[in-house]
């Protein structure tokens, strides 16, 4: 049990200043006051404390009303804070049902828990809908609102969302277990932006700590310990669920209350689980079958992509040891060739480093000469800096003399000023001795003065403690006559009160029956909503299901544009890779004769230097566009004139003949055509063979030409341009006996005048051979690049255009499933409304019955009351006559009281004038001793700057008669320098002459050098030649590489040296088999390959949720069971303490009426945990009735005996009572004060009245008064 110690109130409504007040333990502690000086704020601040949260239980209309608001002469208050301090007289029993109740629901907790964080990622988003309509039972909020709660579906939702993270069951923050005799300090703060906090022995702890620390004392809940004013009557007259909860706060079910709607809460939560769990169990059953087929396909495709895979690794293995031995034999031929070059370099290098030196020795020669004209300069401007130092040292010397002078008149000053600073310090000695003398004097003076002041201070408190005597016995009369006439201005507004409640019961009546009427239309159009919405339900998973399909069927062509664009690029890459080669191949003319690459390369040169050279259009092979069946014909005839060197003018041949001849660059035909730029694109001629027939067709018709190089040619080749074209060597050799011409067949043989022939195929290393193949495949490749080109821009579209359309799909999905899911959180919503529109309708029905009840209650009550009036205004007007006797007796002592204060004001004004004079004294005397100081410091300070003086005119002359000597010297080597400038003049001139035949020498070593330059240039030619072979091979290689790691993602070398050589391997064959590979697998169409991972992720997740599923039914189990036995011990304590407790108000009820009957009675006896509690008294004399139709006085004491039943049954550690003995007469006042002094034994009371009985029965008294107004103050009167 717990005893008020001390209440501490600072800020709080009318106590503006700091306030405490001490409690004396057991017995009765009475406050009392004169009306409205704030008595009530004391039971006020209590209540707040202990964490009152209802704003219209501290008279107030919202919770920062409680905050001081200010008076005329005060700001209002930051701030309103309570400390309520309470020690502990005894151990309090452990609750070992609670307790056992508590591991239970903790335990249960802590697996749905863990279930619930195992199955978040499948519950995301959702958590919502299976929290619409719990009830958050945390208490420990510590909201400050009393707005009422809305009922609406979207109000409903959004308190689910909050309350999902408040629904678990929680232990204490805080140990609330103390030792007797330990103090525990409760502190409550309210900020006036808003903002509390709650302390527990000084640390911050939640509302509910402080809840759970008094629970089942009367103090928390319904705290029937705390009557605050006019409740005493509310106790008969409130609802019978109201009622109720005094009786459960006595038996201590209001913690099981708690847990069970943590539990409730924790069941609906894991049934909604529950639900949503089976219904993606059910979905994922239904994904497994499908997976299953998809992976099955994925199996195969697998298969036949490795397959497809280790093939390729052969094939490429088998290519790269090909393209490795021809590199290896075009680095051997490179080798020889760079040894050549190697020697030249070498010849280069020697001759660069007679060069060299020859360079250098003139360079040195160079810089002999420089240095000697630097040596001349130098002297020049020594000579110049001389004569300035002179003319500089001269001017120091003047400006010496001159500071000199100046420092010797500044010392006069000063020792001027030093004698005046010693007289003017003797004169302030003389006058600090004198203001000493006057210091004492003034010192004597002032303690005379305070020893009379100190007198009359004595004689005005003893006058001080006669008025507070009298003030004491004012009090005391105007407490009664205060009583009195608030007991009667109360009977006026009860009677005004009652009759305002008759009138607002028949309108209560009115609006109750009206939201009956109301409650039943609305559940009504709920119901149809609800119906409706389910078929809402219903078509929204139809439409998500069309919808998941659709996104299976985009994944799969996303799938196929993604594998076509990947084999479009490829190919394009390719064809890329290789027409980058052959055109690279071309531009160097790697397939031309050495003197041809020379020529063009010598060409390209002269563009580029912008030298006066030869221009080449080009050869004439470039200008050929020869079918492919007739390219044999064509090269073997024509021969080494395919590589004829096109150009425009005579002078360009001229100039490029002498050219090959000065640079020995090899022999070149040279064709004059008469071209600017012209190509084969421009209009050709071209034979057409049909039919087989070669009568008159001739090797001119099939070049493919512009007609300018074919008449060219027709005149410059005549015998090859008039050709015949036949079908086989035999038939060409007769027609060529017969005629003499020269004929050809479409495979290269050729027979002239008869007797020449040409037959065979053409030899591997045969200059032209291939080159018209060489430019068709070029043609050819450009134009298959362009083609694929625009191929990948069309499936890089495609696959854009199938992406986007799964993107749209997929949002379309996820809207549908947002809609789904908002549609069911409202149709939880409301289900949930509907069930509280169906206990509303049952609230409004009863509500009707019990406003009939209270009409005919008020009629008997304002009758009594009309008589109880008129004896309080005699009563009354005694009282008032007592206090106006009591207040002349005060004003009589309070005029002693100024009269007294006059006489010491007047010795109070000499003691302050007394003080003055000393202080002015004591002043006067620091500033002469401050202006002592001060002539002290100056004087040092002036002898200082004396002597720093002294030093630097010392210092000075010294340095002027540096100057004289060195200006002296300086004269002295004037003449030495001017004949060191003759000597090096004559140097400059022998340095000239030298540097002239150095640069002669280096002139003709620079001439032998060049032409070793060109023989080398030659030599790099021959080797670059190589170099293009080399480069073609190597760049198959590194397209073969390049292809192996997009196919294979494995290097091509790894893949060698994986794979030993394997002559039984058939290289084409494989190659067949690869592309039939291909074309299987480009047959499966879209497969997903993700298939075998994501069966093996369903049926998991398959396994997980069934395993999860039975954990949650397991803890809806464990739930029930734990619910059931917190309803079992429930009923058990509450039907005890309800026996216990009517038995205690009947006893109680006869000794307070001195007869009668009372008794409490359930309004559903079969339903224990929610029944209402009514009560029926018989008053001596009268027939039975409802409690609603006693009078007042009747009412209060049948309140009180129920009370007081309800404090006998289980004690409350203290008991506040405010006014709760107005409404009694005399007789009932006095049973009132004795029962309560009989209880004082256990229970600490603190009774704020206004009755002079009450007052007798309490052993400690305080009063409240309110000197200024606005502010309450307790006064300095406290009795034992």
């Amino acid at each position: 049990m717990f005893k008020l110690k001390r209440l501490e109130i600072t800020g709080f409504k009318s106590f503006a200043d700091y306030t405490d007040l001490i409690f004396t333990g057991a017995g009765i502690t009475g406050i009392v006051g004169p009306n409205g000086c704030g008595k009530s704020n004391v039971a006020d601040a209590i209540a707040w404390v202990l964490g009152e949260q209802r704003v219209k239980h501290l008279r107030g209309a919202a919770m920062l009303d409680v905050i001081f608001q200010g008076s005329r002469n005060r700001a209002p208050s930051g701030m309103a804070e309570v400390v309520l301090h309470l020690v502990r007289d005894e151990m309090m029993p452990d609750d070992a049902d609670v307790d056992d109740i508590d591991s239970a629901l903790e335990e249960i907790d802590e697996q749905s828990d863990t279930v619930e964080q195992k199955l978040l990622p499948e519950l995301a988003g959702e958590t919502t809908d299976e929290m619409a309509g719990i009830v958050a039972v945390d208490a420990s909020a510590g909201a400050e609102s009393n707005a009422a709660e809305a009922t609406t579906p979207e109000a409903l939702t959004a308190k689910a969302q909050h309350a999902h993270h408040k629904r678990h069951w929680r232990p204490r923050r805080l140990a609330l277990d103390f030792a007797p005799g330990e103090t525990v300090t409760v502190t409550r703060r309210l900020y006036r932006d808003g903002e509390s906090e709650y302390l527990l022995n000084g640390r911050v702890c939640r509302l509910r700590d402080i809840q759970d620390l008094f629970s089942g004392t009367g103090l928390s809940g319904a705290h029937y310990a705390i009557i605050e004013q006019g409740r005493i009557g509310q106790i008969l007259s409130a609802k019978p669920m109201d009622r109720r909860t005094l009786i459960e706060e006595a038996a201590g079910i209001t913690k099981f209350r708690v847990r069970q709607r943590a539990a409730e809460a924790r069941l609906e939560g894991a049934r909604t689980n529950l639900r949503r769990i089976s219904d993606i169990v059910s979905e994922i059953e239904r994904q497994v079958g499908s997976l299953r087929r998809q992976a099955a396909k994925a199996r195969r495709y697998r298969q036949q992509r490795e397959e497809l895979r280790e093939l390729l690794r052969r094939v490429y293995a088998a290519d790269e040891r090909a393209l490795t031995a021809a590199l290896e034999s075009l680095r051997a031929q490179l080798a020889a060739a760079a040894e050549q070059e190697r020697e030249l370099a070498e010849a280069v290098e020697r001759h660069e480093e007679d060069a060299r030196l020859a360079t250098t020795e003139a360079r040195g020669c160079e810089a002999a000469l420089a240095e000697a004209r630097a040596s001349v300069a130098d002297a020049a401007l020594q000579h110049d800096r001389r004569e300035r130092e002179r003319a500089y040292k001269e001017e120091q010397a003047r400006e010496l003399e001159r500071r000199i002078a100046d420092v010797a008149a500044q010392m006069g000053q000063l020792r001027a000023r030093l004698e005046s600073a010693g007289h003017e310090r003797e004169a302030l000695r003389e006058r600090d001795a004198q203001l000493h003398d006057e210091s004492e004097t003034s010192a004597r003076l002032l303690q005379e003065a305070e020893e009379v002041y100190a007198q009359r201070s004595a004689e005005v408190f003893a006058v001080e403690q006669q008025i507070e005597e009298a003030r004491a016995s004012l009090l005391t009369h105007t407490a009664v006559a205060e009583r009195l006439h608030e007991t009667g201005r109360q009977l006026d507004a009860t009677l005004e009160r009652l009759a305002l409640q008759a009138e607002g019961l028949a309108r209560e009546g009115e609006r109750a029956r009206a939201a009956h009427e109301e409650f039943k239309a609305q559940a009504a159009k709920l119901q149809a909503e609800i119906a409706q919405a389910r078929a809402q339900l219903d078509q929204l998973l139809i439409e998500r299901e069309a919808a998941s399909a659709g996104v299976t069927a985009a994944r799969s062509l996303v799938s196929a544009t993604a594998t076509e664009y990947a084999r479009a690029r490829e190919e394009a890459a390719r064809v890329s890779h290789r027409l980058d080669t052959l055109s690279e191949l071309d531009a160097q003319r790697a397939l031309y004769s050495q003197a041809v690459q020379r020529i063009f390369s010598e060409e390209r040169a002269a563009d580029e230097s912008g030298a006066d050279g030869f221009h080449a259009v080009g050869t004439l092979a470039d200008m050929l566009q020869v079918e492919p069946q007739w390219e044999r014909a064509v090269e073997s005839v024509f021969g080494a004139y395919l590589q004829t060197v096109l150009v425009p003018t005579p002078d360009d041949a001229m100039r490029a003949a002498a050219w090959l001849q000065a640079n020995n660059a090899g022999r070149a035909t040279f064709l004059v055509a008469g071209l600017q730029g012209a190509s084969a694109d421009e209009a050709h001629t071209r034979g057409v063979l049909d039919g087989g027939a070669h009568d008159d067709l001739r090797l001119g018709h099939l070049l493919g030409a512009p007609a300018e190089i074919v008449s060219i040619l027709k005149r410059t080749l005549p015998r090859e341009m008039s050709a015949r074209v036949v079908g086989d060597l035999e038939q060409a050799l007769v027609l060529s006996l017969t005629t003499g011409e020269m004929y050809v067949t479409g495979e290269g043989e050729w027979v002239a005048g008869g007797q020449l022939l040409g037959a065979g195929g053409p030899a591997p290393v045969a200059e032209g051979t291939g080159l018209l193949a060489f430019k068709r495949e070029i043609r050819e490749l450009e134009t298959r690049a362009a083609a694929l080109t625009s191929e990948v821009v069309s499936a890089e579209d495609s696959v854009t255009a199938a992406r986007a359309q799964l993107v749209a799909l997929e949002d379309a999905l996820m809207l549908l499933n947002e809609q789904l899911g908002r549609a069911e959180r409202e149709q939880v919503a409301r289900e949930l409304h509907a069930g509280q529109l169906t206990q509303e309708i049952e609230r409004a029905a009863r509500h009707v019955r019990v406003v009939g009840d209270d009409a005919a209650r008020l009629a008997a009550e304002r009758a009594e009351l009309a008589a109880r009036r008129a004896e309080q205004t005699t009563a009354a007007e005694a009282a008032e006559a007592a206090r106006l006797a009591a207040t002349q007796a005060v004003a009589d002592v309070t005029e002693l009281l100024a009269q007294a204060r006059r006489t010491a004001e007047t010795e109070n004004e000499q003691l302050s004038a007394q003080r003055a004079a000393a202080a002015a004294a004591a002043e006067r005397r620091r500033a002469t001793a401050a202006e002592l100081r001060r002539m002290e410091t100056e004087a040092a300070d002036l002898a200082a700057r004396l002597a720093r003086h002294e030093m630097e005119v010392a210092e000075m002359r010294e340095q002027l008669a540096a100057l004289r000597q060195s200006l002296a010297a300086s004269e002295e080597n004037a003449g030495t320098v001017e004949d060191e400038r003759v000597t090096l003049e004559r140097a400059v001139a022998e340095c000239t002459a030298q540097l002239t035949e150095a640069r002669a020498r280096a002139d003709e070593m620079a001439l032998e050098l060049t032409e070793l330059h060109n023989r080398a240039a030659a030599a790099r030619d021959a080797r670059a030649a190589m170099e293009v072979s080399r480069a073609e091979a190597t760049a198959r290689l590194n397209y073969l590489r390049e292809t192996c790691t997009t196919e294979l993602n494995q290097s091509l070398e790894e893949i060698a040296s994986a794979y030993e050589p394997d002559v039984e391997f058939d290289l084409e064959a494989g190659r067949a088999r690869v592309e039939e590979l291909r074309a299987r697998l480009e047959g499966f169409g879209a497969v997903n390959m993700m298939a075998l991972e994501e069966l093996a992720e369903a049926e998991e997740r398959f396994n997980f949720l069934t395993t999860q599923r039975q954990d949650i039914t397991d803890g809806i189990a464990s739930t029930e069971e734990a619910l059931r036995e917190i309803k079992r011990r429930s009923r058990e304590r509450f039907r005890h303490a309800f026996e216990e407790i009517n038995r205690n108000f009947g006893a109680l009820f006869l000794e307070l009426f001195g007869g009668g009957r009372g008794e409490m009675s359930l309004i559903d006896a079969d339903d224990l945990l929610e029944s209402g509690i009514d009560i029926v008294a018989q008053p001596p004399g009268k027939r039975l009735q409802n409690v609603l139709l006693l009078s007042g006085g009747e009412k209060a004491m049948a309140a009180l005996a129920l009370v007081l039943a309800i404090f006998r049954y289980h004690p409350s550690p203290f008991c506040l009572l405010d006014e709760v003995d107005a409404p009694l007469d005399e007789a009932n006042i006095g049973r009132f004060a004795a029962k309560i002094v009989e209880m004082a034994t256990d229970t600490q009371f603190i009774v704020i009245t206004h009755n002079k009985r009450t007052m007798e029965a309490a052993r400690a008294l305080y009063g409240v008064t309110m000197e200024e107004v606005g502010v309450s103050k307790l006064v300095s009167v406290r009795f034992e």
